[in-house]
């Protein structure tokens, strides 16, 4: 039968308002509003690659193919993703589709009590009570600590806060989802997790969700590293990963985002460090024996605004230059920092600090080097330019003094046994003051980039472009 024909006679199987009454009118149109609902309630469609966008058959906005759950034999799915990306909603239509077994019992855990109950419970629009049809469920107690979701079939799902441990010990479930698992507090958050899984023990077929924005937390890497483990596993001939990690971009799902919200998140955070992790999912990892460490670049008040800065007394223009300049060398890296007294203090501590106002590297001959030190002097009204002298960059000192055409400027050389106190000229001795300087909060970062100074590692050894920028941080800093 053709597709046209069978229209004609869909069309004309449904019945004439004409003749009916206003009673078998409202309970046709309440038929039809019931099947929209029901059909808008549908989660995922077998459409290779899909973005979620209604098509044929599937007429609301619905799951994109990375929301899908894992066709195969899994115990952790992890999403690990931006905010947005729709992780919690994602993470919610797989308890659902578990609760379609009669009598299993399911524990949702959070951040806290009351994350659990808000979010993962209540939530409008990805909570649990959004995906389960009302005619499904039971009972719903949102009493804090004690949220429970029971249904017609048997099935239970019981809400915990992370807390402590101790929340779930002796309890005995079949699946569990974990709520923003880099959110809960890293002193107890593994041990939670463990307790977690101790409740498993008894399940035919144990598994957990946990839907995360990413931080680079010990809990969580340890998973993640679990789940790479075992891709590569898989890639080299083995079998599908039992951790499974989904990583995604809150673009991803546009289609279901705010356009004002998303241009201003954009604008506001695309391209550094919090949008990178928020926006982009992704896991921002300090290197092992890395001087600074990520937290050490989250510490409140370690990010002040431009227009918060005190006045500085001394500002000054670092180089740190790349011997050669072919298209293999290494960058020189440019880093502006100041020195001034903050406008508030705490507990009597009247100690300046330095603020890093700026950073950039790239290739450059000396000549070109020199100017955009120049630039860099008079832009930030600086007070001289700090060259570090190793390696032969003496002469670089030379054109500076001239200034080109921004006149003469005030210059320094700088070699790195200074900066190390008379030892080895290694990258990581030189870094000591500064990073000494930033863990006894001394140090501010007003501008420029993170990545490259949690690079160096306890060995003094470094990539070269990542070495130029996160050391060329140091010269101005002590």
């Amino acid at each position: 039968m053709s597709r046209g024909r069978a229209k004609l006679q869909m069309i004309a199987s449904l019945a004439d308002p004409g003749v009916m009454s206003l009673e078998q009118l409202k309970a046709e149109v309440a038929e039809l509003v019931r099947a929209d609902e029901l059909s808008a309630r549908r989660w995922a469609c077998e459409v290779p690659d899909c973005n979620g966008l209604p098509h044929e058959g599937w007429l609301h906005h619905h799951a994109r193919a990375a929301q899908r759950r894992p066709s195969w034999l899994w115990t952790v799915w992890m999403l690990l993703t931006g905010r947005g990306w729709g992780k919690s909603r994602t993470a919610a239509e797989a308890v659902r589709d578990w609760a379609d077994t009669p009598g299993l019992q399911i524990a949702v855990v959070a951040k806290n009590a009351t994350l659990v109950r808000d979010i993962c419970f209540d939530s409008p629009k990805s909570g649990l009570l959004s995906v389960f049809p009302p005619e499904d469920v039971a009972k719903y107690n949102s009493s804090l600590g004690e949220t429970t979701l029971r249904l017609k079939n048997g099935t239970l799902i019981r809400g915990f806060g992370a807390e402590t441990p101790d929340n779930l010990r002796g309890w005995a479930f079949d699946k569990a989802w974990c709520d923003e698992y880099a959110a809960w507090s890293r002193h107890t958050a593994q041990e939670v997790y463990d307790m977690l899984w101790f409740c498993l023990r008894e399940a035919d077929a144990p598994q957990v969700v946990v839907s995360t924005t990413p931080k680079p937390l010990p809990h969580v890497k340890r998973l993640v590293e679990r789940g790479r483990a075992q891709e590569k596993a898989q890639r080299e001939g083995g079998e599908p990963p039992r951790v499974v990690l989904t990583r995604g971009h809150m673009r991803e799902n546009d289609a279901n985002l705010s356009p004002a919200a998303r241009a201003e998140l954009e604008e506001e955070y695309a391209g550094t460090r919090l949008g990178r992790q928020e926006l982009s999912g992704e896991l921002l990892e300090d290197v092992e024996g890395a001087l600074w460490q990520g937290w050490m670049l989250e510490v409140e008040g370690f990010r002040p605004r431009p227009e918060h800065l005190p006045d500085l007394q001394r500002l000054v223009v670092a180089v740190d230059p790349a011997t050669k300049s072919h298209e293999n060398a290494d960058m020189t890296a440019f880093t502006v920092a100041g020195r001034g007294w903050p406008v508030e203090s705490m507990f009597g501590d009247d100690r300046p600090r330095g603020y890093l106002l700026h950073a950039e590297q790239d290739r450059y001959t000396p000549t070109q080097a020199m100017k955009r030190a120049a630039r860099l002097y008079h832009e930030h009204r600086a007070d001289c330019v700090v060259i570090e002298a190793n390696n032969g960059g003496d002469y670089l000192a030379c054109p500076v003094g001239a200034g080109g055409p921004h006149g003469e400027l005030e210059n320094r050389a700088r070699h790195a046994r200074e900066a190390g106190a008379g030892g080895p000229s290694r990258p990581v001795v030189r870094a000591g003051p500064g990073v000494a300087c930033r863990f006894g909060s001394a140090v501010r970062r007003a501008g420029g980039a993170d990545d490259d100074v949690r690079r160096p590692g306890g060995d003094g050894g470094l990539p070269g472009p990542a070495r130029q920028r996160g050391v060329g941080a140091v010269g101005p800093v002590p």
